[in-house]
């Protein structure tokens, strides 16, 4: 009996010791609805933001855009530019910081496919469209924005 007795005493000393320690944990606050929509609507103008700039640089290299935000049952594409016979698929990333690796490092091999697999789908109608119906070289380079600037990654995969 005296061994029941103290096991309870011991399970009732861990669960008011866990208690006041959870009372002394500062708890993060809670954003409201409004707070995280206005917060995502901030991420899509930087986003929107960082992709114009993308493409302001690209066309100081001679390319033309020939297509934005080409979007798919697969995903989308930020921008489709293309120079001679070369069509280049460009994802834009944006990052406030480096932390994680950076907006580069945030394209894992899972986007990678849902960009090739958006990139066949748009080849035909392009190829149609802006090369005379000859199929062009195509590659995937990745502008990536952050507050150091602009980086442009360039043929980090190419379509096979």
């Amino acid at each position: 009996m005296l061994e029941h007795k103290n096991t309870i005493q011991h399970a009732f000393l861990l669960a008011s010791t866990s208690q006041e320690h959870d009372a002394i944990k500062p708890k993060k606050p809670q954003r409201s609805r409004s707070q995280r929509l206005l917060s995502n609507q901030d991420a899509q103008q930087k986003g929107l933001k960082a992709e114009q700039h993308a493409q302001q640089l690209l066309e100081s290299a001679g390319f033309q855009c020939i297509g934005k935000r080409l979007s798919s049952r697969f995903g989308e594409i930020d921008l489709a530019m293309a120079k001679g016979r070369l069509l280049i698929w460009v994802e834009v990333r944006y990052r406030q910081n480096s932390q994680f690796g950076g907006a580069a490092a945030s394209i894992n091999n899972q986007k990678w496919q849902r960009i090739i697999l958006t990139a066949r789908y748009w080849l035909k109608s392009l190829t149609q469209q802006h090369f005379n119906g000859k199929t062009p070289f195509c590659r995937f380079d990745v502008v990536t924005q952050s507050p150091k600037g602009l980086d442009w990654l360039q043929d980090v995969r190419q379509l096979t």
